[in-house]
Order: C-alpha cells, then sequence, then structure tokens
C-alpha cells in the first residue's frame, strides 16, 4: 500500500512539475491547396504520432471548429471512424484524416479555431490519457 501510494505521488509530481506534463502526442497538418472563393473547397487535416505513442480508435478522435465570420465549414465537431482494417487491438495504424469541406464568400486568409480531442498510450510502459489540444486550420481562399 505505501509503495501504490509513492507511485500516484511520483507520477503526479513528474505531470505536476515546471515544464513539465504530457507530451504532446499528435499533430495536425493541414492540406495547403487554395480553395476558389465562392466556389469553396476542402481542407485535409491529416496527423503525426510521436514514435513511441499510439492513437485510441475508441473514444473517438474529435476535431471541433469554431465558426469564423466570412467562411463557411462542415466541421462543428468531426469524429474519427472507430474501424481500422489494419488494426488488431484497440489502437489505429492509420490515424485517419478529417476532410473539412470550407466556403469563402471573399478571397483572403482565413484561420478556424478549434480544438482536437484524443486518447492515446505510450507503448514502453503502458500509461494512456485524454489529451485537449488547440488547433487552428488555416484557409486560403483566391
Amino acid at each position: 500500500m505505501v509503495n501504490f501510494g509513492f507511485g500516484i505521488i511520483l507520477l503526479l509530481s513528474q505531470l505536476l512539475t515546471l515544464g513539465g506534463g504530457l507530451p504532446q502526442v499528435m499533430e495536425a497538418n493541414y492540406s495547403d491547396d487554395a480553395i476558389e472563393a465562392g466556389a469553396g473547397g476542402e481542407v485535409v487535416v491529416s496527423f503525426d504520432v510521436l514514435d513511441g505513442y499510439v492513437i485510441n480508435r475508441v473514444p473517438a478522435i474529435q476535431l471541433k471548429l469554431q465558426p469564423v465570420e466570412g467562411l463557411t465549414h462542415d466541421a462543428a465537431k468531426l469524429e474519427s471512424p472507430p474501424e481500422d482494417p489494419k488494426s488488431t487491438d484497440d489502437y489505429y495504424v492509420d490515424v485517419p484524416a478529417f476532410n473539412v469541406a470550407v466556403e469563402a464568400a471573399v478571397a483572403g486568409e482565413y484561420e478556424i479555431p478549434g480544438e482536437l480531442v484524443y486518447f492515446f498510450c505510450s507503448k514502453s510502459d503502458g500509461f494512456c490519457s485524454r489529451q485537449i489540444v488547440d488547433v487552428v486550420v488555416p484557409v486560403t481562399a483566391e
């Protein structure tokens, strides 16, 4: 029981120390193709995962985007599918990308603020956690 208590204290001290905390496990990438103003297009949001970590299929990866003046999009909340044909366990082999349909009334540079929510696990020690990350999806309309 004492060892368990020391383990909890050690874990909390590592997570709460100055400069500590959870690593940024998954990074979002955005397609940089311009969309046609008035006609719209699509921004693809894909992901890179740090070596040594895996992304859970359930619960789903969520991308929640906020409204932006002058721009419409279909992504108030997107969720990843739980299926991955290559997977034999609870984790993605290929982390799915999100296709965000966008339309800008006029040409310009836009930024869609949002939030990325996902669950990950460390392969080396089995530690798993939920991560919430602020994102900004860039959109160029010509």
